[in-house]
C-alpha cells in the first residue's frame, strides 16, 4: 500500500466532524499487511523476505509461512511510528478482519480490510467473528484477524 493509500485509510478512520466511523485504523509498516510475494512486489515501497518454506494448497494443518512482506530500505512506508510492525483497530470494541477466501484480488489492489463486531464471549475476537470462515490472528499485523471462508 502507497504512503498515500495509508493515509487515505487513516482519514476514512474519522468522520468529517472528527468523530470515530467504523472504519480500520492501520499503523506501523503498512507492507505487512501483504500476505503474498505478488502482492508485496506489486507495492513499490515493500520488499517480500521469503522463507523457502511453503504449503501445500488447501492444507489447513500447515503453520509454515513462505514469507514476509516488509518495508524496502529508504521507502518510508512506516508510519513513523518507530515501530516495525503494523496494526489495526477499530472503534467500538471492533475487530479488524481480512478475507483470504473468496474471489481472487489484483494485484498491487488495496487491501481489503473491515471492521466488525466479534460475538460476545471470552477468548479470542477472531474465533467469534461471525459468517466469515474460520478466523485467526495475523502473525504480521497486530489487531488484525485473517478469515479463510474456504471458497476458492
Amino acid at each position: 500500500m502507497t504512503r498515500s493509500a495509508l493515509l487515505a485509510v487513516i482519514l476514512a478512520a474519522c468522520g468529517a466532524d472528527g468523530s470515530p466511523s467504523n472504519e480500520p485504523a492501520l499503523t506501523g509498516d503498512t507492507c505487512a499487511l501483504y500476505t503474498t510475494d505478488t502482492a508485496c512486489r506489486a507495492d513499490s515501497d515493500c520488499t517480500w523476505f521469503g522463507t523457502g518454506c511453503a504449503c501445500p494448497p488447501n492444507d489447513p494443518s500447515c503453520v509454515c509461512s513462505a514469507g514476509a512482506c516488509g518495508a524496502a530500505a529508504g521507502s518510508g512506508s512506516s508510519s513513523g511510528s518507530g515501530s516495525t510492525g503494523a496494526g489495526c483497530a477499530c472503534p467500538d470494541g471492533g475487530v479488524c478482519y481480512e478475507q483470504i477466501g473468496g474471489p481472487a484480488q489484483p494485484a498491487g489492489g488495496e487491501t481489503p480490510i473491515a471492521c466488525t463486531q466479534p460475538t460476545p464471549g471470552p477468548g479470542d475476537p477472531c474465533g467469534r467473528i461471525a459468517n466469515q470462515g474460520t478466523c485467526s490472528d495475523s502473525a504480521t499485523v497486530t489487531g488484525l484477524c485473517l478469515c479463510d471462508n474456504g471458497e476458492r
